[in-house]
Order: C-alpha cells, then sequence, then structure tokens
C-alpha cells in the first residue's frame, strides 16, 4: 500500500514538472505575428490607393494631349465629354459616335465638372458647352480623402492646360 501510495505522488510530481507556453505567452506571440502581417498590408493599400490616383492624372492627361492631337492631324474635331453622374470621361472624334476610350474616374477621386470640351478640327483650338466659365473650359476633381481639389485649367488659344 505504501508503494502504491508513493507511486502515485511521483505521478503527480511528474505532471508537475512538465513546462510549456502558457495560454497569455501563446497569445502575445500571435499577436505580435498577426501585427507584422497587418500592418505591411495597411500601408500598402494607402500605397496601392496612391498609385491609382497618379495613374488616372496620368491617363487623362495623355488622353487629353491624343484627342487634340488627332484633332490637329486628322482634320477632325475631337471632343471630351465629362458625365458627372455617372463619374465617366469618354473621348471621341465628332464624325463617329464610337468612342476612343473611356475612362472611369477611381472610387477615391470625384469629377466636379461636367458637359463637353471641343477641339476643333485642322487647329486643335478649345471650346468647351460649360456653363459659366466663358469659352475656356475646366476640369475639377475633388480627392475624397484628403479634400483637395485638382483643376486643369486649359489655355486660350493653345488648348493647353495647366494644373492646380
Amino acid at each position: 500500500m505504501l508503494m502504491k501510495s508513493n507511486m502515485l505522488f511521483m505521478k503527480k510530481q511528474k505532471r508537475n514538472d512538465v513546462e510549456g507556453f502558457t495560454l497569455i505567452e501563446l497569445l502575445i506571440v500571435l499577436i505580435v505575428v498577426i501585427s507584422f502581417v497587418l500592418l505591411p498590408t495597411l500601408a500598402l493599400k494607402s500605397w496601392q490607393e496612391e498609385l491609382e490616383k497618379r495613374f488616372f492624372y496620368y491617363q487623362f492627361e495623355k488622353s487629353v494631349l491624343h484627342v487634340q492631337q488627332m484633332a490637329i492631324t486628322d482634320h477632325r474635331g475631337t471632343q471630351v465629354d465629362l458625365y458627372q453622374d455617372q463619374q465617366l470621361i469618354i473621348f471621341f472624334t465628332n464624325d463617329t459616335k464610337l468612342a476612343w476610350r473611356q475612362l472611369e474616374v477611381p472610387e477615391s477621386i470625384t469629377l466636379v465638372s461636367e458637359n463637353s470640351i471641343l477641339f476643333s478640327a485642322g487647329k486643335g483650338n478649345i471650346s468647351t458647352t460649360q456653363i459659366g466659365v466663358g469659352s475656356i473650359p475646366r476640369v475639377i476633381f475633388t480627392e475624397s480623402n484628403a479634400q483637395q481639389r485638382v483643376i486643369y485649367q486649359f489655355q486660350l488659344g493653345s488648348g493647353r492646360f495647366e494644373r492646380k
């Protein structure tokens, strides 16, 4: 009997001597690992949004220049239609009603301007159907997160634009 109780006591001691990780230690390690994964992901998302904005503005500028050059070289009137309600910009020639290019405005940018910008055939001079700006068009975008306005102001006669 003494032998049995002695063996039970030794088994209990062996169980208490076994060391391992506690639940709190495991949770701390898990939090550290998750933070190493999440922080770069969040930074990557804001970086991707900024890149998307820059690429949109680049596409818009190049498309406007291309449409103006088409008006000059092909001796055909071209135009840029701005659809504020659909957040869409359509570039096309006046001879054909088929769109040369459709440019969707990203969610982080809002198109404020509407109506059309027209480039005359052979010269590339500009005019507009925008109300209240005379014959010099401008295109206004607002960026949602920074509440910043980006304005493309066209210059009289040359058809070139300036980004403000």
